[in-house]
């Protein structure tokens, strides 16, 4: 089972990579976007390794 803040994490990535595919986005919302998107996802990397007190975050 994930954590309620991984889970919370993942959802919000998966609204970012939902919103990319929209085709009329200006180029700055395109790069806000993927920043965003590459922010995120070193967010969740980080929660996985040490999230919790600085221990990993184990997915049951």
């Amino acid at each position: 089972m994930l954590c309620a803040e991984l889970e919370r994490l993942e959802a919000e990535f998966d609204d970012i990579l939902t919103a990319l595919e929209n085709p009329n986005l200006t180029e700055q919302e395109m790069r806000s976007l993927q920043d965003a998107c590459s922010r995120l996802s070193r967010t969740i990397e980080d929660h996985r390794k040490s999230g919790h007190s600085s221990n990993p975050c184990f997915e049951e």
